[in-house]
């Protein structure tokens, strides 16, 4: 079995375009969670704007179960991935 990865999502409501922001191990699950509630802060006020951290062993398997996230274009996506 894979090891887990969180991924900082930026998702867009209004166009369901998706931004693949970081890639984190398992092991640094704090420094996810700091990162996503900075992009909170940054995008406060912009209601169509949700900051997401998924968790899963691969992009691409977040991508089936969590398909609400990646319906539309994605804007960018993670290099290693």
């Amino acid at each position: 079995m894979k090891a887990l990865k969180h991924f900082l999502l930026v998702y867009d409501r209004h166009t369901g375009e998706t931004d693949v922001r970081q890639e984190f191990p398992a092991s640094e699950t704090r420094a996810a969670l700091r990162a996503r509630f900075q992009l909170e802060r940054d995008f406060r006020g912009h209601e169509e704007i949700e900051i997401v951290v998924l968790t899963g062993a691969s992009l691409e398997g977040l991508r089936k179960t969590h398909s609400r996230y990646f319906g539309g274009p994605a804007k960018r996506s993670l290099a290693a991935v």
